[in-house]
């Protein structure tokens, strides 16, 4: 699911015709994958089921805030069966940040505190605890529907650019009375703008 419209980002753009439409919206399906990936959540909101490792007592879900946990399983055998599931009691979910938090201790007792690899507890049994969770749809904030559009505007900027230099290594042409001069960053791709990276960093999930 896109994160936003078609409709609301040519909006946000300032563009009143009809003729890109498809360039911009495969722009945009480019754009929800690099705005996930950067940032390291799905904006766009669903059903989500993932893994994680089961030697500590907080699990750390990728997308938030978190609407509702369907299941928490633990399995040292990662074959999930309806045995393995957690009663609702045995754990609190802090929904805003999309923390799963045991209340018995760790997922799975009785690791080791330092194994042999010098490994701690929380990088043991990886994959063995199973959550399936939603988030809402439809809920992507203003500031992240303004970076998406600025992305999106970016790179739209760069193919007419290219279109219009007949994508070849010009930077300069003469139409009748007219010149277009084009700088030699506006035909490599310029950097993206800074804007995006601003509006984009409180939602940016740190990598550890």
């Amino acid at each position: 699911m896109s994160l936003d419209t078609l409709a609301n980002v040519k909006l946000r753009l300032g563009i009143t015709t009809s003729a890109d439409d498809s360039l911009l919206s495969a722009l945009m399906d480019s754009a929800d994958e690099w705005l996930a990936e950067n940032c390291g959540r799905d904006f766009g909101g669903g059903t989500f089921t993932e893994y994680h490792p089961a030697g500590g007592s907080f699990v750390f879900l990728r997308n938030y805030p978190v609407q509702a946990v369907t299941t928490v399983k633990v399995d040292a055998a990662y074959a999930f069966g309806a045995d393995t599931t957690w009663p609702a009691t045995a754990y609190v979910v802090h929904t805003d940040r999309g923390v799963v938090q045991s209340l018995v201790g760790p997922f799975l007792p009785g690791l080791p505190g330092l194994p042999v690899g010098g490994l701690p507890p929380w990088a043991l049994a990886p994959r063995a605890v199973q959550v399936v969770y939603t988030t809402a749809t439809g809920a992507v904030p203003a500031d992240v529907k303004e970076a998406y559009a600025l992305l999106v505007g970016h790179w739209y900027r760069h193919v007419k650019t290219q279109q219009a230099a007949g994508y070849e290594n010009v930077t300069q042409q003469t139409f009748g009375g007219a010149t277009a001069i084009f700088s030699k960053d506006q035909i490599a791709g310029l950097p993206l703008p800074q804007d995006i990276h601003q509006l984009l960093a409180p939602y940016r999930t740190p990598a550890v």
